[in-house]
């Protein structure tokens, strides 16, 4: 081989090598963007969930008057009340875990366990003066007399096998989405006395 044939050689096998690391380097970056298609597609699919689980707890808080124990009644097989009080039965929290698939959990669980849970909703309803809830922002005021139950509505994706019985503060990254809803209750019989 003479030394005009090794220099063309020797230059094909050089551009072999680049066209090769070119195509490498490119074969990296667009696994990278399918990796992260299919996380940005996860991640829609689970907002997308929580927001219409929400609005479906949210129209129920509204059609059950706000009522714990009438909401927990809606989802009896798929819901606990883990915290309710005896003197205010309105007040408490509900818990209900949905799997994979956005499909909700039935109580009690065929072994007892929660495995397959792989997100949680909370409904914790409180109850609070209406002039408070229905106050004008500006001006802090409200004509409203009686009282409002608050509902806060959260959706939370499950790390691990911890349950949650509280709201957690708004900068957990667990939260997948929120939402407040209110219903207006007025003086009630009890209330009345109160005063």
């Amino acid at each position: 081989m003479n030394r005009a044939q090794h220099s063309k050689t020797s230059l094909f096998l050089m551009e072999l090598i680049i066209a090769i690391l070119f195509f490498s380097i490119s074969g990296a970056i667009c696994v990278q963007l399918f990796v992260k298609a299919h996380m940005l597609s996860e991640a829609s699919v689970e907002m997308n969930n929580s927001v219409l689980w929400t609005q479906n707890v949210s129209e129920t808080f509204h059609g059950m008057h706000g009522s714990l124990h009438s909401i927990a009644d809606f989802f009896s097989d798929s819901s606990i009340v883990i915290v309710s009080y005896e003197d205010n039965p309105e007040v408490g929290t509900l818990v209900m875990f949905f799997d994979e698939d956005w499909e909700l959990i039935n109580f009690p669980t065929e072994n007892g366990a929660l495995e397959n849970a792989k997100y949680e909703l909370l409904l914790c309803i409180s109850k609070l003066p209406a002039a408070e809830v229905y106050a004008d922002t500006s001006a802090n005021t409200s004509l409203m007399n009686g009282n409002a139950l608050v509902g806060e509505i959260v959706i939370l994706k499950m790390e691990d096998s911890t349950i949650i019985d509280h709201i957690p503060e708004e900068n957990n990254p667990s939260i997948i989405s929120d939402r407040f809803t209110d219903y207006y209750i007025g003086i009630m019989e009890d209330d009345a006395y109160e005063t």
